[in-house]
């Protein structure tokens, strides 16, 4: 893995996981999420279909009294570089971040399909979001991709879900 010039070694948890670019979000097609779904009001931005079926998600979720908030959509490669380069300024190692963070090519978020929700924090599997989601989200086309169990080799990320209505990525 390159960095600005520089060769890191990815660690084994992500061999095999590299994202096809061919699945990256096409940037000029993405839409923006509703601010009202979006924490802090952030420009948040997925592609249509994921943007359309989560809006339909967060007002089911809304009937049941649960509000559903993204603090994170689509991230491009060099955007997921700047999150690894500010973590290791602060004196990370890179294999320490990427324990967390995954590598440029290697994010679901490049996909636009990928939204991250709040507290982005692994406390959010204590949440009656958490548990909402966990019964309706595949209704919808969502589903955790990165689950808590001894299968993955990736890091647990409860708040972390995957629109993959055709099963194309998994």
């Amino acid at each position: 893995m390159t960095i600005d010039s520089v060769e890191y070694e990815l660690t084994e948890q992500w061999h095999g996981q590299k994202i096809d670019s061919l699945d990256y979000a096409d940037k000029t097609k993405l839409v923006q999420l509703p601010n009202e779904l979006t924490y802090q009001d952030y420009r948040i931005f997925l592609t249509a279909e994921t943007r359309d079926a989560f809006v339909q998600m967060a007002e089911a979720a809304k009937r049941d009294s649960i509000t559903l908030i993204v603090d994170s959509g689509y991230r491009s490669p060099e955007f997921q570089a700047r999150i690894i380069k500010r973590r290791m300024k602060t004196g990370e190692s890179f294999a320490r971040v990427i324990r967390f963070v995954a590598p440029p090519g290697y994010s679901q978020h490049h996909t636009g399909k990928a939204c991250d929700l709040v507290p982005s924090e692994v406390r959010f599997a204590k949440s009656r979001i958490y548990n909402w989601l966990k019964e309706n989200a595949s209704m919808f086309g969502f589903y955790e991709t990165y689950p808590n169990n001894e299968e993955s080799k990736l890091s647990w990320e409860p708040w972390h879900w995957f629109y993959k209505k055709d099963n194309s990525i998994e």
